[in-house]
């Protein structure tokens, strides 16, 4: 663990302020979830991730997808790739375009290739916002050599929705 020489009191409710330096430095943003983990030696706090816990479902979706159908899609929650129909993309971080997208809750559609994630080739991007409940958890991109499909659309917001609604019931 790193030393941050930062001392904080507990009040009389058990509660403590993360500095606004550490809170930026890890990406906290006011509101999320975080993790309160136990160790021999203290307690630890995570970011929360809803998608970390259906990563396997996840990978599933995106490795079939490719598999049955030559779909290359990623799944992102709000920090990194956690699926993706190859290896090698997995833990491409978000991007502000990416980031920007998450926060408007917006869908975006590429009229021509773009190059949107330095780690991919130019493409046409479809990406779809997962949102369960109110709350923004993550983005399903999906890349293709060429324009899409009103089927293929349709394909990407149901597996969004398919990911969402198992997440959300559970």
């Amino acid at each position: 663990m790193k030393d941050t020489g930062v001392i904080r009191k507990i009040d009389e409710l058990g509660r403590i302020v993360i500095p606004k330096e550490i809170r930026r430095s890890l990406g906290i943003r006011d509101g999320e979830n975080l993790e309160i983990f136990v160790s021999e030696k203290g307690i630890c706090l995570q970011k929360h991730s809803r998608l970390l816990n259906y990563q396997e479902l996840a990978n599933q979706l995106c490795t079939y997808s490719y598999e049955v159908m030559n779909y290359k899609i990623l799944i992102f929650d709000r920090e990194e790739v956690i699926a993706s129909f190859q290896n090698e993309y997995k833990h491409i971080s978000i991007n502000t375009k990416l980031s920007k997208l998450l926060e408007n809750r917006e869908s975006y559609e590429s009229l021509s290739k773009e190059k949107i994630l330095d780690e991919v080739e130019p493409s046409y991007y479809y990406i779809n916002p997962l949102i369960i409940s109110t709350d923004v958890v993550g983005l399903m991109v999906f890349l293709a050599d060429s324009t899409f499909s009103a089927e293929q659309k349709k394909f990407l917001k149901f597996l969004s929705k398919l990911l969402v609604n198992k997440i959300d019931v559970l």
